[in-house]
Parts: C-alpha cells; sequence; structure tokens
C-alpha cells in the first residue's frame, strides 16, 4: 500500500501491514485531467503559488489529515500504479480493506456548497440534484466500507459524519439507515439487497461497476479489462462458490429487455444468472432468513459448463404422484392408478411452466414476509434441461410446497442452462 505524507507530499509504500502507520481515506469525483501517479509532482504540491483543482483537493485532504493529527493519508488516483497489472489487481482485491482500515474516510463533494443548503443536503450547487459522487460505482464501497466518514463540500466546509447524515443518504441510495449509521452489519443484507444498491450507478469502464463490488460481496476476481459486462457472470459464479444464499437468482429483467444472444428462446426467457447489475434494482428488500427456512439443497447448487445445477423438489417438478392417487387404487377393477398415471405424465409433458420457490423472501402488499418464486421452462421434451421464463416477474408463495427436501430421493437435478454469444445492443447500455 502506497501512502502520502501529509507535511512533505512524498509516497511511500508500506509493504507489510503491520508496518502500516494509521492514515486517512479520500472518497472523491475524479475530476477531467486527474493527478495520478504518474503526474504526481511533490514540488507542485508544495508551491503554494500553483493552484488547481486537483491540486487543491490533495492539499485540502492532508490539512484535515493533519487537523486530526494523521501523518499519512491514501488517494486512489494518485496512490495506485495502474501501469503494474500485479499493482492494480491487488489494489481492485484490497481496496475495501484499505477503507475499512483507515482511521477515516474524507468524502469531498466538488459539486455541494454547503452554504446553498437549507433543508436538502448533498444537491449540486449548478442544477438542483444529488451529488454525482452518489451515482457512481466506486463510490458505494467507500461508502460503505469506512469506520468513520466525514463529508465535505467543495470548499471543504464540513458538513457531517455518515451516522449524522444517514437519513439523507439512505434516502438516496436506498440503503437502510441502520447500516449507514452503523448499527447493523452490511452483511446481514443479502447478496440480492447490496447488488440492489450498485444498480443504476455508472463507471466509466464497465467492468469497474463489478470490481467496484467485490469487497462488497467478499470475494476476489482477477480484473480482465475489455470482458465487459462477461465481468458480471463472473461475479456471480464466485458468489454461488462462496454462499448459500438463493437471493442471487432473486431479480427482473427491466421493462422485459434482455441482451441478444445466439439461443433461439422465445422472449422474456435466460438462465438463472442475471444478464447485469441493474437486474437487482427492484431487490432491495429481499432477505434470506425469512421464516419457515427451507433446509439446504440435497448436493447443493453448482456451475456447470452449460448454466447451473439446481436440485429441484419433485413435488414442484411434478414427477410424483398427487395424495389422490392413492385413493384410486381402491376403485375396481383396480385400473385407477395406472390411469391417472397416464393423465399425470401426459399433463406434464404438455405443460408450459413450472415454479421454482427459492430459500428466499421478499414482503407483499401487506408486509407479510413470503417465499420468494421464479418461473421455469424447459428446454427440450425431457426434465433435465431448463430456463428461465417471465423473467421480468418474480412470484410470491402463498403456501409453500410441501415437499419437505431430507434427502437426495426427494428432488431431482435439472440443469437451468444459461445463454452463449451474449451481446447488448449500443442502446441498451
Amino acid at each position: 500500500m502506497r501512502l502520502l505524507n501529509v507535511t512533505t507530499f512524498e509516497l511511500r509504500e508500506f509493504r507489510q501491514r503491520a508496518s502500516r502507520p494509521k492514515y486517512a481515506i479520500l472518497s472523491h469525483r475524479w475530476f477531467d485531467q486527474e493527478i495520478t501517479f504518474d503526474s504526481f509532482s511533490a514540488s507542485d504540491l508544495q508551491d503554494g503559488r500553483l493552484r488547481t483543482p486537483q491540486l487543491d483537493k490533495i492539499r485540502g485532504t492532508c490539512r484535515i489529515a493533519k487537523g486530526d493529527k494523521l501523518e499519512w493519508v491514501w488517494i486512489d488516483s494518485c496512490c495506485i500504479n495502474k501501469d503494474s497489472s500485479e499493482e492494480l489487481n491487488r489494489s481492485l482485491n484490497s481496496m475495501f480493506k484499505w477503507y475499512q482500515e483507515a482511521e477515516v474516510c474524507y468524502t469531498y463533494l466538488s459539486d455541494v456548497l454547503a452554504a446553498d443548503q437549507k433543508q436538502a443536503n448533498f444537491k449540486r450547487s449548478d442544477s438542483g440534484k444529488d451529488s454525482e459522487w452518489f451515482e457512481r460505482g466506486w463510490t458505494l464501497q467507500e461508502l460503505i466500507a469506512p469506520r468513520t466518514m466525514k463529508f465535505f463540500d467543495k470548499n471543504w466546509v464540513s458538513m457531517g459524519t455518515r451516522a449524522q447524515l444517514a437519513k439523507e443518504i439512505s434516502s438516496i441510495t436506498g440503503i437502510e439507515v441502520q447500516i449507514l449509521d452503523g448499527s447493523e452489519a452490511f452483511r446481514s443484507a443479502s447478496l440480492a439487497t447490496r447488488l440492489s444498491w450498485q444498480a443504476r450507478r455508472k463507471t466509466t469502464e464497465e467492468e469497474d461497476m463489478v470490481y467496484g463490488l467485490l469487497g462488497l460481496m467478499g470475494v476476489s476476481l482477477v480484473p480482465t479489462y475489455g470482458e465487459g459486462r462477461q465481468a458480471f457472470t463472473r461475479l456471480q459464479q464466485e458468489l454461488l462458490k462462496t454462499y448459500r444464499d438463493e437471493s442471487i437468482f432473486a431479480w427482473k429483467a427491466q421493462g422485459r429487455h434482455l441482451p441478444q444472444h445466439d439461443r433461439q428462446w422465445s422472449q422474456g426467457q435466460w438462465g438463472l444468472l442475471a444478464p447485469w447489475v441493474d437486474c437487482f434494482q427492484d431487490s432491495r428488500d429481499i432477505v434470506h432468513n425469512g421464516s419457515g427456512k427451507m433446509r439446504d439443497r440435497p448436493g447443493g447448487i453448482s456451475i456447470t459448463a452449460g448454466g447451473v445445477k439446481f436440485p429441484m423438489s419433485r413435488k414442484e417438478l411434478g414427477s410424483v404422484a398427487p395424495r389422490w392417487f392413492v385413493f384410486s387404487a381402491f376403485l375396481p377393477p383396480f385400473l385407477g392408478p395406472f390411469i391417472w398415471e397416464g393423465i399425470r405424465k401426459y399433463r406434464h409433458a404438455h405443460r408450459l411452466e413450472w415454479s421454482l420457490t427459492l430459500n428466499c423472501w421478499q414482503r407483499n402488499n401487506v408486509g407479510e414476509l413470503k417465499q420468494v418464486q421464479i418461473f421455469l421452462t424447459r428446454d427440450s421434451r425431457g426434465d433435465e434441461y431448463w430456463r428461465r421464463c417471465r423473467a421480468d416477474h418474480l412470484g410470491l408463495v402463498e403456501r409453500v410446497p410441501s415437499h419437505g427436501i431430507k434427502h437426495a430421493l426427494m428432488t431431482q437435478d435439472i440443469t437451468i442452462i444459461q445463454p452463449t454469444g451474449v451481446w447488448w445492443p449500443a442502446e441498451a447500455k
């Protein structure tokens, strides 16, 4: 980790965590022609006659840190050598931890004037919209990770702490007040909820929408710039390896809009993994610890070459006979079971849609927690390969199917396949 001395403006690398001094950290929006590691000049910072927004931002950070009796600061724009792929990889996967371990985070809002504030905070001085800082993909982790966060306007006038401003921040971001004020750990939120916080944010590079989530989601990825939105598929695959949280499947395609792909599927059909993070924008209230939690899936959910292997209840699949099938055995001349079995097989073969109940919950219109369902259709005449249908819709179960998952005999492994050759039309982005 490379730190900047607040007095001498010296950059120094601290390789060992044990030898790292206490430091402050900056969260900010980059200016055009930002001062980077390559263009950094200690002499320019020391020369008070040189005044630019970029220089003054670094000086202001150092001045506030001095007032907090801290000798070192970390600023992403000038403390990372992005020409080194190894350093960039390490920095992207460590950044969340660096924000967590900082003594304090200074959030610099270069488009806000505190003197203009009346009732509403965080409004831009030129348009009245919320500060652009709240729209950026990288600033989500910078908002959540620090233990202490202080907000400043463009003139470095203090606006308050994150805890003091939690209600205002929550109304802008949709993040619960108790997470912002520190009374509840952010990891208590489901995967779907955490992903919803990132929905509709923006980054210069598409991949950074994903890389900015790594620490928040508790996983690591090797950054591959140029892969585009495929990075989000990689993130979801890593989350499936790490967590048993089925809320990751509780997403909706917005406005029935899905990207193009190579498979000849009907509109609204997709796999289990979302094509992009914006599909989680309505998943803020999805929880993974509702009442009457179902047991773990026998054999578990896993990634395959073609999609996701999912142990589906035979009751939901319709491959077990209904209860009234037993009574038909007493009907003379004992042909009842065979007749009903034939009917069941016929209905199953011609059925177009199945529901899959997930281990996650969402509140209905009257505030009751109900289990979430998604909808499936067969990819072929057999029961092995499936795809998600009505991907723009999530169902809520009034009565959970009483399949009682106890062992593998009560489930059947199905593969919910993922589209291949995915591409996004330019207007969709």
